[in-house]
């Protein structure tokens, strides 16, 4: 149920706490099969704090009692349980077994197993995965599961989906360029660091790094903003950031920070400005230089503080 369906699968509905609500999880478990058979769903992310959380909560205790007969659904929810405040929230998910469901904790993975983990989604992928490029990928992102799926996603896409992906391959995706890495322009765009962001994005273009591959970059982190602009609006911290943007407390952390200051609005007017450099790249007919620094230059302007 937990694992990854067949696509051909017309009763295996996957949503994202993340992104969808109360109204995209009953739509999915309320709609009649064509066939006949159970609908299975499965909401990965599911919210762990807030207004959402208690919704999602009120929502399965109904839906238990329902006693429905057309849909199985499982849900998975972080809570890191060395945090004492992550208890109480833990067992009011478990205070559903009173109702029938079935609960379940799972340990994160080991070394060894994340290894594994990470070899299996690259065959699903179909690409092998190197033993010395799966561990060169654990010490990069850490044992964290969906960390890893992210990224084995990207190497595979870089890969063509075809033969094998080496350690020299994450190395290229995630290494230093030159005197820089693609990590350090993200971050200087991040903290709104206009002249270095374009100084290291000039570096990069004179190594010839691809465009693509820079907006790649942009597009990734900007969603990662976006996840953590809604998570704390709902009054979530950096540790549920962490999880449902898939990266590294210290990271969630300058993440949590820079959405407390940024509004929905501006969130929005900087996915259109990566819309608007995206298509100018791809229509071939204007200068990929000039179009990345006008992009980094707005993205790294700094932003008017706003509680919208």
């Amino acid at each position: 149920m937990l694992g990854r369906p067949n696509t051909d699968d017309l009763e295996f509905v996957q949503l994202d706490g993340v992104r969808d609500g109360i109204v995209e999880l009953n739509d999915a478990c309320s709609t009649i099969s064509m066939f006949g058979d159970r609908r299975r769903g499965y909401l990965e992310n599911a919210p762990s704090v807030g207004p959402r959380r208690k919704q999602l909560i009120a929502w399965l205790t109904e839906f238990m009692n329902a006693n429905n007969s057309s849909c199985d659904l499982a849900i998975s929810v972080y809570l890191n349980l060395d945090d004492r405040g992550m208890i109480t929230r833990a067992k009011a998910f478990e205070a559903l077994a009173q109702h029938g469901a079935t609960i379940q904790r799972f340990k994160p993975l080991t070394s060894a197993e994340a290894t594994r983990y990470a070899k299996s989604i690259a065959r699903d992928l179909g690409v092998d995965l190197s033993s010395a490029a799966a561990e060169r990928l654990i010490e990069l992102v850490t044992t964290n599961a969906d960390m890893i799926e992210s990224e084995i996603a990207k190497l595979a896409a870089y890969r063509g989906f075809s033969g094998e992906i080496q350690e020299s391959d994450v190395d290229i995706a995630a290494a230093a360029i030159g005197e820089h890495s693609r990590w350090d322009y993200i971050n200087a765009v991040a903290d709104h660091n206009a002249e270095k962001a374009l100084s290291v994005l000039d570096d990069m273009l004179t190594m010839e790094t691809a465009p693509a591959l820079i907006m790649s970059d942009i597009t990734t982190n900007l969603r990662k903003l976006a996840i953590a602009r809604k998570i704390v609006a709902d009054g979530g911290n950096a540790q549920d950031v962490a999880h449902a943007a898939r990266v590294p407390k210290f990271r969630a952390q300058a993440l949590a920070r820079r959405a407390h200051f940024m509004s929905d609005r501006l969130v929005a007017a900087m996915y259109a400005e990566v819309i608007r450099t995206d298509i100018a790249l791809k229509s071939g007919r204007t200068d990929d230089k000039a179009q990345l620094e006008i992009l980094t230059a707005r993205l790294a302007a700094q932003p008017r503080k706003s509680r919208a």
